[in-house]
């Protein structure tokens, strides 16, 4: 349609042969495992994972339901498969810093085995050490060393007795390591009955000894701790020479298997430390008994030994390719991971480096994570922490815990060398707020992949929509459509796209809709979906959501919302309207009325006046004001005081659609000229009087239609929209069907002065014809203009009709109470 005129029935829906399709039923189809209909987004989302340098992480923007997910994980894991499994990421025990565990890479697989591994030497150890020190060399060695050092002790023992000689005392060496010394008189030992008998110069004389020997057992037992030390360290070399000889051989073997820099290093330490640490080995496992049961519950070999264990943090051994993780919870520590805290069998909180725990950003690093970016905002933290580790390169773990008034852990753990592609899903309006607003965002963020919600209606529509059919009857078992039922499929997917020429990309609805029929024709016993199947389901799905709209038919059937479907009015036209309920959007007829005198305050926007008018309802005004001054102001000035009004209207109103409507009853007024109550207007007007296209068309002509049809049709009554909108126009069959038959009429514009003719019946001419529409404004404008001179000069002025949706014959339809 690219004349102004009436519009054909097979102008109102797209035309559709089903059997040019090439197929009868979607089982002769292949399912369809592609994305279709997003080339710009596919090129984007390639080129962003490509890019392997910093920044070229990939903001996926669209509205749900168009396939971003399924694209993405599709994508990601045929692109996964054809690269390796990253290394595994351990933590072991940082012997120099024991608050800092060191991160350690292995390749896929290894780190379970050095797991593995390290668990078997300390077993091995527990069990082959003291078996060392029991060897018959090693107390051979003991013993040596023992008579070595043997001398030395008795030479000192023997300095003390001589002194004790000396002083007529006995010295004598007790089994525990202790000295007595007991006074002689005449080389006999005096008994202890017999000391308090002894004279005071006695006694004092045998005091005098006994503290001067304890002073000279106190320097010669200093020299004998000396000889012990040294025994002790010797002892302890041999042991340390020991033991050696059978961890050497065991750490060598462990270092030989992994060619590994950082875990020879680390086995270095270790067997410093166990060397240094021999003791432990000594000891038999403590067995905790269970008081009720009396079994073993626990034993404290692994608490001894916690040193000495592996982490494994990330183990990617079973892993083929690169991982692919989304996370459908994007908390700090899901993302992050975290330090656990347990308390130990002594009511101890304790954090160690075997608490530490993965998030997503590190068991994907060599991979690709996926977010909802609306989440990772919401998030306490998250934000901020992930665009610093992606920016860094690194992950650091930490007991992340925002509501605890302190923290009981001082681990810091090297931080973990990352390397993740990351995707996020957004709203296309939380890109462009970030890119404003965060500088960081564009700097991560280089990569924007578009899904568009609508693609091309072509030849291969039919083709790629039974191929989605086919893939939903495999997957959810929904039953097959036959030719007609896809036809009628395409049609409603172009209904929702809002144009004839396209598809809706909004798989998801799409798929709704697929479900809903394969109930309804299940309900009737039927094997494959028909097309009368899908107008059900498209019938049902209004039924479900129209109640409002069907309560306001209802009230301007009774009279309570007044609505003129009958005799032409001046100064009352019927405009349309579109609510919008989020799942459901239905059209209404709203009666536009102006009331137009002398005077300068020009128009006058009641919507606007009230405060319930939008910015674009308001700029829709101004637009029209502009028309009438460069129309009709061009020789003499605009002398009108005029208001308009949506009548019984008491929300808030926006959007231009109304223009149109607005302009032609203001126009009747001034004219004094009736416009049709049969015919609702919709359009946008600019200042040229071009009508410009508008939203929601088919809602507001079905909506007109509803009404008329409750009324009774006549065959007169229709719908005047812009002519730019014949191509939105995918209507119900049953309007097409009234249409066809010639009870309704659709008529398409494309200047005010088509709308003009078809409401009053007048040609709209020119201002300087005679008889014209435009000649009979200008010339109603010119008196109006006259009489306000002469008011001004104190002259008597002609004396105008009165103007506005009144100034007719009176109406016959019942009044509320209270109303003029």
């Amino acid at each position: 349609m690219k004349t102004p005129g009436i519009l054909r029935a097979e102008d109102l829906t797209p035309a559709l042969d089903p059997d040019s399709f090439g197929f009868e039923t979607t089982d002769e189809l292949t399912p369809l495992d592609e994305l279709v209909g997003q080339p710009r987004a596919l090129r984007a989302f390639e080129l962003g994972l490509g890019l392997k340098q910093p920044g070229y992480h990939i903001f996926l923007s669209g509205i749900p339901g168009t396939g971003k997910m399924e694209m993405v994980r599709h994508t990601l894991m045929a692109r996964a498969k054809l690269e390796p499994a990253p290394d595994d990421r351990l933590f072991v025990n940082n012997f120099d810093e024991p608050d800092e565990p060191l991160a350690i890479p292995l390749k896929a697989g290894q780190g379970a085995q050095f797991k593995r591994d390290m668990a078997g030497l300390i077993a091995r150890l527990i069990e082959e050490l003291p078996k060392a020190f029991q060897r018959e060399d090693f107390s051979q060695e003991k013993e040596r060393l023992r008579q070595q050092y043997k001398p030395q002790g008795d030479q000192i023992f023997d300095e003390l007795a001589a002194m004790g000689r000396e002083r007529d005392t006995a010295v004598q060496l007790l089994p525990d390591g202790q000295v007595m010394f007991m006074p002689l008189r005449d080389g006999q030992l005096i008994n202890q009955e017999d000391i308090p008998k002894l004279p005071p110069e006695e006694l004092q004389r045998i005091e005098k000894n006994q503290q001067e020997l304890l002073e000279a057992a106190e320097k010669i037992a200093d020299r004998q701790n000396e000889v012990s030390r040294q025994l002790n360290a010797e002892v302890r070399q041999i042991e340390r020479a020991f033991a050696t000889r059978v961890i050497e051989p065991l750490l060598a073997e462990i270092a030989e298997r992994y060619h590994c820099d950082r875990i020879t290093n680390w086995l270095e330490r270790l067997k410093t430390h166990f060397l240094k640490n021999l003791d432990r080995f000594r000891r038999r496992a403590d067995r905790i008994l269970d008081a009720t049961t009396g079994e073993i519950v626990q034993d404290d070999v692994s608490e001894r030994f916690i040193e000495y264990q592996v982490n494994l943090l990330v183990d990617n051994g079973e892993l083929k390719q690169a991982p692919v993780i989304i996370e459908p919870v994007p908390s700090y520590k899901n993302l992050f991971g975290t330090i656990d805290r347990v308390v130990d069998r002594f009511g101890r909180v304790v954090a160690n480096f075997t608490r530490v725990k993965a998030g997503s950003v590190v068991k994907a690093s060599g991979g690709y994570l996926v977010l909802n970016l609306e989440d990772v905002l919401t998030e306490a933290f998250v934000w901020k922490e992930l665009k610093r580790t992606i920016k860094n390169g690194t992950s650091e773990i930490v007991a992340f815990d925002p509501f605890a008034l302190f923290t009981v852990s001082g681990l810091r753990p090297e931080p973990i060398a990352i390397n993740v592609k990351l995707v996020v899903l957004g709203d296309p309006l939380l890109y462009y707020l970030l890119s404003l607003y965060d500088d960081d965002f564009r700097e991560i963020f280089k990569i924007k992949a578009d899904f568009d919600t609508e693609m091309p209606r072509d030849q291969k529509a039919a083709q790629i929509y039974g191929r989605f059919i086919r893939k939903l009857t495999l997957t959810e078992g929904t039953l097959p459509f036959d030719k007609g039922a896809v036809a009628e499929l395409v049609r409603a997917s172009s209904r929702l796209a809002g144009n004839q020429r396209k598809l809706t990309t909004e798989f998801q609805r799409i798929a709704d809709l697929t479900r809903e029929a394969s109930y309804w024709a299940s309900q009737q016993q039927a094997s494959v979906i028909s097309a009368e199947h899908i107008r059900q389901s498209l019938r049902e799905q209004v039924y479900r959501s129209d109640l409002i709209a069907s309560k306001m038919r209802e009230l301007i059937a009774d009279g309570t919302l007044l609505i003129s479907l009958t005799e032409p009015a001046i100064g009352c036209i019927n405009g349309l309207a579109v609510s919008n309920l989020g799942d459901y959007s239905f059209g209404w007829p709203a009666r536009i009325t102006a009331s137009v005198g002398i005077g300068s305050a020009g128009i006058i926007n009641i919507e606007r006046e009230s405060r319930l008018s939008g910015r674009t309802f308001d700029k829709a005004l101004l637009i029209l004001e502009g028309y009438l001054r460069g129309t009709y102001a061009s020789e003499h000035p605009l002398a009108l005081s005029a208001s308009l009004a949506m009548e019984q209207s008491y929300g808030t109103i926006d959007g231009d659609s109304a223009t149109l409507a607005e302009l032609l009853c203001l126009l009747s007024a001034i004219a004094q000229v009736p416009l049709r109550q049969d015919i609702a207007v919709t359009g946008s007007v600019n200042q040229r009087g071009e009508i410009q296209a508008i939203g929601g068309a088919n809602e507001k002509i079905e909506g007109f239609f509803d009404l008329c049809q409750q009324s009774g049709l006549t065959g007169r009554q229709g719908v005047c929209l812009p002519l730019s909108n014949v191509q939105h126009l995918v209507l119900r069959d049953d309007v097409v069907r009234a249409v066809a038959d010639g009870q309704f009429q659709i008529h398409a514009v494309a200047h005010l002065d088509e709308a003009i003719h078809l409401l009053t019946g007048m040609p709209a001419g020119r201002i300087t014809e005679p008889g014209s529409f435009h000649q009979r404004v200008d010339q109603r404008l010119n008196d109006m203009c006259r009489a306000l001179k002469g008011r001004r000069n104190g002259k008597s002025a002609t004396t105008l009709p009165p103007t506005g949706p009144d100034s007719r014959p009176a109406d016959p339809r019942p009044r509320l109470p209270g109303e003029s």
